[in-house]
């Protein structure tokens, strides 16, 4: 399944599927975001540009997390859901990630890569971490969905404020497989 998901997601980042037209199979018929560069960045600590990049779709946001608070969510990301979703469906976010100031194979962290409601208390609905090496790498954070959420209701979250980082993100899908997936 990961090499289907990474094959798909590689071939057809930024592929438009019209609605009624698109072929059976098509792993973006369960997308429930709008796949594409498509983040806020929010937080005292950080500046943020886009910017051409060597990644699928050839659009990347670079995130530099500049100082870090007293808490990792202080500076992050975030990434709309346009679509509902049921608990206990199965819930993919994969999307491109590299931080290419490392050194060698170091890691820049993500604490927490999920997805949870857009409004307070932001609950969480599907939780994962992240580790970003200096190459473009398709991060995938995979779970149960812990709760239902309306259309809109939700969103992706990064959470970047644990480290002094610089990130750059490429496209971000959120698929949603159901309760078979």
């Amino acid at each position: 399944m990961r090499g289907l998901l990474y094959a798909a997601l590689g071939l057809t980042a930024l592929a438009s599927v019209p609605t009624g037209s698109a072929q059976t199979g098509d792993i973006l018929l369960k997308a429930i975001n709008t796949p594409g560069v498509a983040y806020s960045v929010y937080g005292a600590g950080q500046t943020n540009k886009p910017l051409k990049a060597d990644v699928v779709g050839g659009r990347a946001l670079q995130v530099v997390v500049t100082a870090t608070g007293g808490n990792v969510w202080d500076v992050g990301a975030s990434s709309p859901i346009a679509k509902p979703i049921t608990r206990g469906d199965r819930i993919v976010v994969a999307f491109w990630a590299r931080a290419p100031k490392l050194a060698g194979d170091a890691t820049a962290s993500i604490p927490f890569a999920g997805v949870a409601m857009a409004a307070t208390p932001y609950t969480p609905i599907v939780t994962g971490s992240a580790a970003v090496g200096r190459e473009w790498k398709l991060q995938q954070v995979t779970g149960v969905a812990a709760s239902d959420a309306a259309a809109g209701a939700a969103m992706v979250s990064l959470h970047l404020g644990g480290a002094k980082a610089v990130f750059e993100f490429g496209p971000i899908f959120v698929l949603d497989l159901g309760k078979g997936g």
